[in-house]
């Protein structure tokens, strides 16, 4: 049996390395007698993927996770149980069950849609409406991304697919950002951030001021948006 659980994300547990929160789900899974199925060999492990990794810090309401039972099992009794171990600040919200012969989500997954304020913005007040446009009316916004082999530069223009504007305040504004999103094409927030604040002519600031939250993750089917515990 397979199944695709969504959970989320809070702030006790946002500053978990996602190596360190893959073990902390493996020992919730155990603690819960889920019946996790394991590869065969020297070194079995547990049959499980996450959509996509999280960076440090950040909120969700909208994590996936990619499951494969040895026996059949009620996918809420599954999410009863694992919130019942895990520690605050991490809830499995649903599961469902999915073809076992499915591709995996990491590889189905190409959206990601973030809340992002930022705040601090002191030194003049910020046109939001002028800038978002302007900012999207460029073919063309090239960053800085640092790799093993050294610094590249990468156009995300292409990976930024819809910004709105959700709030201005004294010093500063909150976004709502639709932008590419896994093995395909993948845009930080921060490289967002960091583009569209270089393009207001400010300075990067310190990072608590800048607050991000993954509302969900997306793929494409029929050429429409699902969430993966919505896709048939």
């Amino acid at each position: 049996m397979r199944l695709v659980v969504k959970y989320t994300i809070g702030e006790k547990v946002k500053y978990i390395s996602h190596l360190d929160f893959m073990r902390l789900v493996q020992r919730a899974l155990r603690r819960a007698e889920i019946p996790v199925a394991y590869s065969k060999g020297f070194n079995p492990h547990p049959k499980l993927s996450f959509a996509s990794a999280l960076a440090v810090g950040t909120l969700s309401d909208g994590e996936y996770l990619d499951i494969i039972l040895d026996r059949e099992m009620d996918p809420k009794t599954l999410c009863h149980r694992m919130n019942e171990k895990l520690p605050e600040g991490i809830r499995f919200v649903e599961a469902v069950a999915i073809d076992e012969k499915a591709p995996s989500l990491m590889s189905l997954i190409e959206r990601g849609e973030y809340l992002i304020k930022i705040s601090g913005v002191k030194s003049r007040k910020i046109d939001a409406v002028s800038l978002i446009e302007n900012f999207l009316k460029q073919t063309e916004i090239v960053t800085i991304k640092k790799t093993k082999k050294g610094d590249r530069q990468v156009n995300i223009r292409p990976m930024i697919h819809k910004i709105d504007i959700i709030d201005q305040h004294q010093d500063g504004i909150t976004i709502k950002a639709l932008v590419s999103t896994g093995s395909k094409a993948n845009l930080r927030p921060e490289q967002l951030i960091e583009a569209l604040l270089d393009f207001a002519n400010i300075s990067y600031y310190p990072e608590f001021l800048v607050q991000i939250h993954r509302l969900d993750l997306y793929l494409f089917q029929d050429g429409k948006l699902v969430t993966p515990v919505d896709m048939e």
